[in-house]
């Protein structure tokens, strides 16, 4: 059996001297989708670490997410139907205090780390006209990284928004953004689909 995976365009191809022609595989061009992971309170105390991180980040998450409304693409965000990960908590299932949505924001739930694994996240991106997703949340190695990955088994190609997902281990974090794609500001905003609109 053969598989096409032409559409997939998963890798950036290599040029005659062995280094990548292009390393954000089409981004520029790319119509994306902006996906925030898991930005609950359930899952931060509000001492600790992964707090820390998120409030380092968070407003890169709000500016690149407000770029993406400013031009009229599609802002999800996933939301973890489940246990807090600390007794106790104030509004376990509520969003973090500074994360900035907007009633055209879409939201998805789930159940499990991969954000893709029995809902509807792949719709929801593809009805946009979206072949890629941008990803930003924590947390960086678990829901952040099982995401990354499971989105090429969708047909999308996935990018980690740089300065964007927080972790309870700092290092984790850097080490997620040296392995995985990353796009920043920049790149979102030379983007066709944000170029003269943001």
């Amino acid at each position: 059996m053969t598989m096409d995976l032409s559409s997939y365009r998963s890798g950036p191809s290599m040029g005659s001297d062995g280094h990548m022609q292009d390393p954000l595989n089409g981004f520029s061009d790319r119509k994306v989708a902006m996906v925030i992971i898991d930005v609950q309170n359930k899952f931060v105390d509000p001492e600790g670490p992964v707090m820390e991180s998120l409030m380092k980040r968070m407003d890169r998450i709000n500016e690149a997410a407000d770029a993406f409304r400013r031009t009229g693409n599609p802002v999800v965000v996933v939301l973890f139907d489940g246990d807090s990960h600390g007794p106790g908590r104030e509004n376990p299932d509520g969003l973090v205090d500074g994360l900035r949505t907007s009633e055209t924001d879409e939201f998805v739930h789930k159940s499990y780390m991969n954000s893709f694994r029995e809902t509807d996240l792949e719709e929801v991106v593809k009805k946009h006209g979206c072949t890629g997703v941008v990803l930003a949340g924590l947390v960086a190695q678990y829901c952040v990284i099982s995401t990354y990955y499971a989105a090429f088994d969708h047909g999308l190609v996935p990018y980690m928004l740089k300065g964007g997902i927080a972790s309870n281990i700092e290092e984790k974090a850097d080490s997620v953004e040296r392995i995985c794609k990353c796009v920043g500001m920049e790149d979102i905003l030379g983007n066709v689909n944000f170029s003269g609109k943001a």
